[in-house]
């Protein structure tokens, strides 16, 4: 048995052997790594806004970047980086979206050409984009699909340099929006006048009126310590119908209460709400969204002509959401 045992030892060192031989005899390969200092861009990918008012256009698109490489330069390098519109489609159908190109003259870019200056990992300058600042250019741009610009590192000279070929694109999304109110009114800024006579005026909503306050009418009888309540689970549409159009550079709701030594108005116009109106109670254009703090007013820039308003109240990460309403009404032009 112990004969048996050392020949089979015996053949397994002879053909661990062999093995060994054989790969000896193979080639061997090396890998002496990327011969290039990639020059890349941190994908800052980002989404900014154009407000368009009546009166002029707002954006905060402010975009900046700086570009790098993977060694230090063993010279100056410098890189470019463009917009390059032809991705456009091909970002469009991937995400399921339709951006448009913005027009090249709405845009402001510096330092496209930047420099990594020698025994630096960094460029020593900053590409800047911004919008323009001629109105009559940005004012046109009013797409409700929004815009893209893809930024792409295109070329590296210098430094046995190269872009990189997976980290050098940055998408900047731009959306726009139609805004007529006026964030920065005061009560002194209305010029219409609140409407005397709010006979035929009515309400309707998706939420729930509480019995235990008053109904939706009570808005319209010039009673502010008179208000009803209106609670939902999603967000609150209160719809007010005038009965005929009017022309209104304001509108106002607020709730209150009245005693002998005096008043007290609490708005109900908060921020996050939006203001819509309409000619046939079907189809609504949207005026803008209410920003800052409770008010019992919103102005708008510029006047608008509707027989229906609707007040949007979105309900957030809270359960439910509220809304007061003691007294409803425009101040007509």
């Amino acid at each position: 048995m112990k004969n048996i045992k050392n020949l089979f030892y015996i053949g397994m060192l002879a053909l661990c052997t062999a093995s060994l031989a054989a790969c000896s005899d193979e080639e061997t390969y090396d890998f002496p790594g990327d011969p290039y200092n990639r020059v890349y861009m941190p994908d800052k990918s980002a989404t900014y806004k154009i407000v368009q008012t009546p009166i002029s256009s707002i954006s905060n698109l402010k975009f900046e970047t700086s570009l790098k490489c993977t060694q230090k330069a063993s010279a100056n390098i410098q890189a470019t980086v463009e917009i390059d519109n032809s991705m456009i489609a091909a970002y469009n159908e991937q995400h399921k979206t339709k951006y448009e190109e913005i027009p090249a003259a709405a845009l402001v870019i510096e330092n496209a050409t930047m420099t990594i200056p020698v025994g630096s990992m960094a460029t020593m300058d900053t590409l800047r984009l911004t919008m323009s600042q001629d109105e009559s250019i940005v004012s046109t741009l009013r797409s409700s699909n929004g815009y893209l610009i893809p930024l792409r590192l295109t070329t590296s000279t210098g430094g046995s340099s190269q872009p990189s070929t997976n980290v050098s694109t940055t998408y900047l999304v731009v959306t726009v929006t139609e805004d007529n109110v006026n964030h920065e009114a005061v009560e002194s800024d209305i010029t219409g006048t609140l409407v005397a006579s709010q006979t035929g005026w009515s309400a309707t909503t998706n939420g729930t009126v509480s019995t235990s306050y008053q109904p939706l009418s009570t808005m319209f009888d010039g009673d502010m310590s008179s208000y009803c309540y209106i609670s939902a689970t999603e967000d609150i549409k209160l719809d007010i119908n005038m009965g005929k159009p009017y022309t209104f550079d304001a509108i106002s709701l607020y709730y209150g209460y009245s005693y002998s030594w005096g008043s007290y108005e609490y708005g109900c116009l908060a921020s996050g709400m939006t203001i819509f109106t309409s000619n046939d109670g079907t189809t609504w254009q949207s005026a803008g969204q209410i920003t800052g703090s409770v008010s019992k007013f919103c102005v708008f820039y510029a006047p608008l002509t509707a027989q229906y308003v609707r007040l949007v109240k979105p309900k957030g990460s809270s359960s439910r959401v509220t809304l007061y309403g003691g007294i409803f009404n425009v101040y007509a032009k």
